[in-house]
């Protein structure tokens, strides 16, 4: 047969049962039978036989339609208006006509079942806390409703003088299907309630099921610490079906107000952005196995509040005491370079204090494989202070040199090579090693002879012995006014002494030139080095 024929016996099928069913219902009227409350089961079957192959608009039909009675014990829901709330509802979900185990069937307008079950879900949330960056958790306190129809509960038909809604606790909820929605990413969770669990279930006369329940969660978030601690995070909350997948349920967020916060929600340590919600698939197969045995696509709902670190209480405590350490450090090169027990001290003193304060600071944050903008400052931190011990250590090193530096080259490189490498041909005069190595050399110039007498003192270290002695003596010296040269010894004069270069520094000079150049370098160093790093701190 045609479709249009299989139409015709369809709609042929349907009035014979419509008219049966009206002349029963007008014959138990005309014998004066009380029809409130009446409830028949009918069931029919038939067959559609061809009459002729020629002519395909003729068919018989064979019907038998059989009543079948309910069973005895079944409340019946006449004079539903005036049963009470627990009456109304223990005969809704009585076994006769409800299975708490069956997810609930609605139909369209059109009479054809609307699969799957749509479930719409609001979070209100009242507290977050707890965000521990040690272990990667946060705590949620809320309140979870999920909204669906079940046209098994609509009481409308029965009640209609019945406006309000029907409203139970944890009892109530007992009786009727719920959705299992479970925490995706939950360490711990529980309902709130102190002698009843705080839920309330409410059924509208349409059908449609309101569950409100108090929940208390331990979450997981998963912290990226790159920029701690001007970092931002981003915490989820996964809702996820258990049972049933997309084919027979689907979870979706309520269009206004999905997730809202509570208007006292205030936060120690983080600065609420805002947040975001999402839906989505979770796939469920023999790799993943997050549903256990179960394989196939579950419903998933999320959303995520976002967060950023307040940083005052880090500027307070950590960058400042840092920034006052280091300088602290720098008071050395204000010091002599021979007062080894003072700037010893105040060296290894700095360096302690701030290694322990980093310490402190470090304890707080979860050990990651990655480096944070936090070590980056405090191992900076600690190259300065470190470098200004090195930096003693070196002047200190050519303070104890008593033998002038013959420097002929001024580059770096050589002034380092002939601080640490000693020359021993300098102090090789040919004086006798018993005698002192101080010679006084007087230059009067007279006027008799037209001869000019010199003496020159100097002060240089004997070795006797591979040690320095410090006895001084006399050497006179006179030369001629051709050896020294009229320029020469007018040059002398106070007025007319020459500058002094690095060729004739004394070791005790160039450590105090040292010195006095690293009081600008260093801190110079240090700004070069805030810039940049507060640039990439809040520009990057």
């Amino acid at each position: 047969m045609t479709n249009r024929n299989l139409g015709g016996a369809r709609q042929a099928i349907i009035m014979m049962m419509t008219m049966m069913i009206c002349c029963q219902v007008e014959l138990m009227a005309a014998t004066g039978l009380d029809l409130k409350g009446l409830s028949l089961n009918i069931a029919g079957n038939g067959s559609i036989i061809p009459v002729s192959l020629n002519n395909s608009e003729a068919y018989d039909l064979i019907l038998n339609i059989t009543e079948v009675p309910l069973p005895d014990d079944c409340p019946s829901l006449k004079n539903a208006n005036t049963l009470t709330q627990t009456e109304l509802i223990a005969r809704l979900t009585d076994s006769c006509r409800y299975d708490k185990l069956e997810p609930p069937i609605n139909l369209t307008d059109n009479g054809e079942e609307q699969n799957p079950l749509d479930v719409y879900a609001r979070f209100y949330i009242y507290v977050i806390k707890n965000l521990d960056s040690s272990d990667m958790q946060f705590m949620v306190q809320g309140l979870l409703q999920f909204r669906y129809s079940d046209s098994r509960l609509a009481f409308s038909s029965y009640a209609p003088n019945r406006k309000q809604p029907i409203m139970g606790e944890g009892r109530l909820r007992d009786l009727i299907w719920v959705p299992h929605v479970f925490l995706a990413n939950a360490h711990s969770s529980s309902v709130l309630g102190t002698t009843e669990k705080d839920v309330v279930t409410t059924i509208y006369p349409d059908g449609t099921v309101l569950i409100s329940t108090r929940i208390q969660a331990t979450l997981y978030c998963w912290m990226n610490f790159q920029k701690f601690p001007f970092d931002e995070q981003k915490c989820s909350t996964i809702l996820e079906s258990w049972i049933y997948n997309t084919s027979v349920l689907q979870l979706h967020w309520e269009d206004t107000n999905p997730v809202t916060f509570d208007s006292q929600l205030q936060l120690t340590e983080y600065y609420l952005i805002g947040s975001l919600y999402n839906e989505s698939v979770s796939v469920s197969d023999s790799y993943t196995m997050t549903h256990g045995a179960l394989v196939g696509n579950y419903s998933t709902l999320s959303f995520s509040v976002l967060l950023t670190r307040e940083v005052g209480y880090y500027i307070i405590d950590y960058f400042l005491p840092s920034i006052m350490i280091v300088t602290i450090s720098w008071v050395s090169f204000w010091l002599q370079a021979d007062q080894t027990p003072a700037r010893t001290t105040l060296g290894c003193t700095t360096l302690l204090s701030f290694i322990t304060l980093s310490l402190s600071q470090e304890n707080n944050l979860s050990k990651v494989s990655y480096v944070t903008m936090s070590e980056v400052w405090f191992l900076v931190c600690t190259i300065f202070i470190f470098g200004s011990l090195v930096e003693f250590a070196f002047v200190n090193t050519i303070w104890r040199r008593n033998n002038n530096l013959e420097l002929k080259k001024r580059t770096t490189k050589y002034i380092v090579k002939s601080t640490f490498v000693p020359n021993l041909k300098r102090n090789r005069r040919g004086y006798n090693r018993s005698n002192s190595t101080m010679s006084t050399c007087s230059m009067d110039k007279g006027n008799n002879g037209g001869q000019n007498n010199t003496v020159i003192t100097i002060e240089t270290p004997i070795i006797i012995g591979g040690g320095l002695s410090r006895e001084d003596s006399a050497i006179s010296l006179e030369e001629s006014e051709s050896s020294l040269g009229s320029a020469s010894t007018a040059s002398l004069t106070d007025k007319e002494k020459p500058p002094q270069t690095f060729a004739t520094m004394t070791p005790k000079e160039v450590s105090l030139w040292i010195d006095r150049k690293m009081r600008f370098v260093f801190p110079l160093a240090f700004i070069i080095f805030n810039a940049l790093f507060w640039t990439l701190v809040y520009c990057l």
